[in-house]
């Protein structure tokens, strides 16, 4: 619990911050996973994760839309930070990986299970998204991820490459949509 204390102290500290993104020190990733010594501080670190990626979600970006409209600072502001977040986490979760492997959902919280899928699926960059296929493609045959959540990372690549979003003709086969999907995206 300590270690959540600290990351969601550092959140908060970010969060006020944002107003001077540029002036703000890097944060040190590797330094953080070094720190992750237990199984309750790696758990803690993926849902401080989950967390900051979730707390920017939270319908703010509507509210802002709606107030100030597209075109208007606050709102890229708003995107300017949601992004922010996102890369930093995407980061956090590369050298999680790396380091560690896919969290085995017997290991840690479901919120713990879901942070490196979700973190991968907000990114909208192909190759990044595709770099991170053999860890969610493991973790969906560990049943680590569930075949939905696989099949969403997939047709959202496959969205973000081709334009449209995949649709399934005929028969609904999870395993054949997530096989079609693979072999169109080129990740066997």
């Amino acid at each position: 619990m300590r270690i959540k204390r600290l990351f969601l102290i550092f959140g908060i500290i970010t969060l006020i911050g944002c107003k001077k993104v540029e002036e703000k020190k890097p944060v040190n990733v590797e330094h953080e996973i070094a720190e992750l010594k237990s199984l309750s501080d790696k758990e803690d670190y993926l849902e401080y994760i989950l967390e900051t990626d979730q707390n920017i979600r939270d319908g703010r970006s509507s509210e802002v839309f709606l107030k100030y409209g597209e075109n208007s600072s606050e709102y890229h502001n708003f995107n300017y930070i949601m992004d922010s977040i996102d890369q930093l986490n995407l980061k956090r979760i590369d050298i999680y990986l790396k380091t560690f492997g896919y969290p085995s959902v017997d290991s840690v919280s479901r919120n713990a299970s879901i942070a490196p899928w979700i973190v991968i699926h907000h990114s909208t960059d192909v190759e990044q998204r595709k770099k991170y296929f053999n860890y969610l493609y493991n973790a969906y045959k560990d049943k680590n991820i569930s075949s939905d959540y696989f099949e969403g990372y997939l047709g959202r690549t496959y969205q973000f490459q081709f334009g449209n979003y995949p649709s399934g003709e005929g028969a609904y086969n999870m395993d054949d949509k997530i096989n079609g999907l693979i072999k169109k995206l080129e990740l066997e």
